[in-house]
């Protein structure tokens, strides 16, 4: 928020330098981003009006005038196109000298003498770059230094403001701030009302419908007033704020809003039906044409100020077109009030209306700023624009404010900050402040914030606030002394980290989502209704996931449209998944994974492969096999509709569904533009860590191993993993492992069928088997298959 270090100064007495004001500030916790000197300081440039204005008798561009001062008639040359006789002008007499080293002096232009110079706003130094030369109000009096009439050489600070301090949105904020901290003297500003006009009573009435989120709302009338231009310094202090100048009346509605951080707005009176004012919730699908010339639709979350046929501002946020004040306006209303911030934050978020009035409700007005706010304005319209105010303020308050007193424990506060304190710094502190505060005794005060302080409630506040005060240089430094104590990390967590150390180890990089997408890419996994959030950042940001996958899926998207093919990543982080009748949905933990691309990666000695289903089906068996829970067994039903029906398995631990893998279906494939297959897994860690066994450790095998193999027709319908879990079961002590080593399909092999051949490793761990009995259990083996399977022995 910019700052005039003039302005500043007519609240604070004795403030040090521009720049040493600044860095209080920022000393003290308030940031002034920059300081920037502006405004006039030429001497010798006054007032004058231009009497006549005709063609240089020698050069088509230039222009020779006639202006006055008050002390005579000159003959100026100028190039410029935009004055014309009568106008009001800035005339720097020779002698003067002017921003950037320009010497003004007599001087022959095209043989005709030129006694000066007419000025623009850039070669005052007041903007940049202008288009032609300053044109002064009507009535600016002639003669006047020009510093007199611009306000004079100015600095600006520009001061960010933190969210809770939202008393420091005011030039007597920031000046209240600064006396605090520099011991400038604070001086309050002393307004009296000179009301002359009729009784409010009988101009106008206002009230506050039941449930309106408004505390507080004042109204004057002005009537009989004269609408034109502001003069010049106060449009020079609303520009400088980059606020537009509009008009004398509306000008003043900013600029106490500028320096009280009250905002305020002018009706225009006649256009207010009825002459009656009541602050009510819009009905759902009421219409107001706001300032900006845009009809808006509301809805009963709108706080509205309303005459008898509708809504005529939006409250806190913008005025409407059909009350606003204009040329023609003779009678103002004038409203000062104070709304609930969360219902400004609503209606202006809602509306995508954000403005400087706006920006304040939200972060909350003094509700006991209004009163001295509304008289500030009223006594400076009459001054401005002339006419009555009218006898009265109507002052409707629901919610008187009280403050109640805060406890302040010395001790405490030297122990948190790490200085010693005394009771009576203290309380010169809080007294400076604004607070009323008291010594309890004991090395206990008491204080009070102030109505303008909503950011202090407690304890810690007010001892944040004597740091502020007292300075952060001056606390001492102490080196830390802390013990350090490992901390307890639970086991679902480390669970999590242990799983994406294997799938880091495994070549997989670890991508982080946020817990939210779009309703279309939610979509592509299926599932039920997602649980919405009630203030989406965007649409593409507007549902909960249910599933990991098409997080992973967008990841996928984003690298190939940078021309990354090769693609492993995995993520580990809840879903979300909606529980009736309960207000809050369930959060389940995922690990999730997807592979695409090489096998091997780019290389002139590595193979063209590419990922398939088992290179990713591998990558599930590694990362259960290392959390413990190898016996996974893979079913091809009841996989997600988004993956391939013929390519996909569901996960099963223990007989209950653990996940899924697969290749994504065809038509996701199409949804994105895919042109290559993408395997994707996801697992439910609840689930692993419940099948998750110790691991076991054995000795290396003290007798030998008998390896036979088998050959066998059937049909290909037949999971591997049964026939494998089959043979198992058949003598768990002398069978160490079975595993596939051929699969033929072709000729000599009916349709429907495969041939496979499997390695059984027999051993027992305590003697070396005899012929007879591998035999034996070799033909059980044969016999299982045939009778169990159908499978006919080669």
């Amino acid at each position: 928020m910019p700052c005039s270090y003039n302005w500043l100064k007519e609240y604070a007495a004795g403030l040090p330098s521009p720049k040493a004001a600044a860095e209080a500030l920022t000393m003290s916790g308030t940031e002034v981003e920059s300081v920037t000197e502006t405004g006039v300081s030429a001497a010798n440039v006054v007032t004058a009006e231009v009497l006549t204005v005709v063609k240089h008798p020698n050069a088509d561009k230039l222009s020779l005038c006639g202006v006055r001062t008050d002390k005579g008639t000159h003959s100026i040359v100028c190039g410029a196109k935009n004055m014309k006789p009568g106008d009001k002008v800035a005339l720097a007499m020779p002698g003067a000298e002017l921003p950037g080293g320009i010497k003004i002096k007599k001087s022959r232009i095209r043989g005709v003498e030129s006694e000066g110079m007419m000025c623009s706003e850039h070669e005052l130094g007041i903007k940049d770059a202008s288009d032609g030369i300053l044109i002064l109000p009507p009535d600016t009096p002639l003669g006047v230094e020009i510093g007199a009439i611009l306000g004079g050489r100015d600095a600006l600070l520009e001061v960010s403001i933190t969210p809770n301090r939202a008393d420091l949105l005011s030039i007597r904020g920031v000046a209240r701030e600064l006396s605090a901290i520099t011991g400038a003297a604070f001086k309050d500003k002393e307004i009296r009302v000179e009301e002359t006009g009729a009784t409010i009573d009988g101009l106008v009435s206002v009230s506050i419908a039941e449930g309106a989120p408004c505390g507080r709302y004042c109204a004057r009338v002005i009537k009989g007033a004269v609408i034109g231009q502001s003069p010049a310094a106060v449009k020079a202090r609303l520009e400088a704020a980059g606020i537009r100048s509009i008009n004398n009346v509306v000008d003043v509605t900013n600029y106490v809003m500028l320096e009280t951080g009250q905002p305020l707005h002018a009706f225009d009176l006649a256009k207010v039906g009825g002459g009656r004012i009541n602050v009510r919730l819009a009905s759902d699908g009421e219409r107001l044409e706001t300032i900006d010339g845009k009809a808006r639709v509301l809805d009963p979350s709108m706080l509205v100020i309303a005459d008898v046929n509708g809504p005529v501002a939006l409250a806190g946020v913008m005025g409407g077109k059909a009350s606003e004040v204009s040329d023609a306006t003779k009678d103002i209303l004038l409203e000062a009030a104070w709304f609930v911030p969360s219902s400004v934050r609503k209606t202006a978020k809602k509306t995508g209306l954000p403005s400087e009035s706006s920006y304040r409700f939200e972060r909350g007005v003094d509700i006991e700023g209004a009163r001295a706010a509304i008289d500030m304005a009223a006594d400076m319209i009459i001054r401005l624009a002339g006419g009555a105010v009218a006898k009265g303020v109507i002052d409707v308050c629901k919610e008187k404010q009280s403050r109640e007193p805060v406890r302040f424990r010395v001790k405490r506060a030297e122990s948190l900050l790490g200085t010693a304190l005394t009771g009576a710094a203290c309380l010169d502190i809080f007294k400076r402040l604004g607070m009323d505060a008291k010594d309890a005794g004991e090395g206990v005060l008491t204080a009070t914030p102030p109505s303008f302080r909503v950011d202090l409630n407690c304890e810690t506040d007010l001892i944040e606030e004597i740091a502020r005060i007292n300075g952060y240089d001056n606390i001492p430094p102490h080196p830390p002394v802390a013990r350090l104590v490992t901390p307890e990390i639970p086991g679902s967590a480390r669970f999590r980290t242990r799983a994406a150390a294997v799938l880091a180890g495994a070549g997989f990089s670890e991508v982080v989502n946020y817990s939210f997408v779009s309703r279309r890419m939610l979509e592509l996994a299926g599932g039920g209704e997602p649980v919405e959030i009630l203030n989406p950042l965007s649409d593409e940001l507007s549902v909960m996931r249910q599933s990991l996958a098409p997080s992973l899926l967008g990841n996928l998207c984003y690298n190939l449209q940078r021309k990354n093919a090769d693609v492993r990543i995995f993520e580990i982080a809840p879903v979300f998944q909606t529980r009736p009748g309960e207000k809050l949905p369930e959060e389940r933990w995922k690990i999730a994974g997807l592979m695409h691309g090489s096998r091997y990666g780019e290389g002139w000695n590595a193979p063209g492969d590419r990922v398939d289903f088992y290179d990713c089906k591998g990558e599930v068996e590694r990362l259960l096999g290392q959390l413990g829970a190898a016996s996974a067994a893979f079913n091809p039903k009841g996989a997600p509709v988004f993956l391939h029906p013929g390519k996909s398995a569901s996960i099963e631990l223990n007989g209950a569904n653990a996940g899924y893998i697969g290749e994504a279906h065809p038509g996701v494939n199409a949804r994105l533009d895919l042109k290559r297959p993408v395997y994707i897994f996801e697992l439910d860690a609840a689930s692993i860590a419940r099948a998750a066994s110790p691991a076991h450790y054995s000795a290396i095998p003290r007798f030998p191993e008998s390896a036979r193999d088998i050959a066998f027709v059937i049909g290909e319908s037949m999971p591997y993993e049964e026939i494998i879990r089959a043979i198992e079961r058949l003598d768990a002590k002398l069978i160490e492992r079975v595993s596939v080593f051929d699969v033929y399909y072709g000729e000599g092999i009916e349709p429907g069928y495969r041939s496979m051949a499997l390695r059984i490793i027999y051993r027992s761990a305590e003697r070396t088997l005899r012929y007879e009995e591998v035999e034996e259990l070799h033909g059980l083996v044969g016999r299982e298959l045939t009778s169990r399977f159908g499978a006919v022995i080669r």
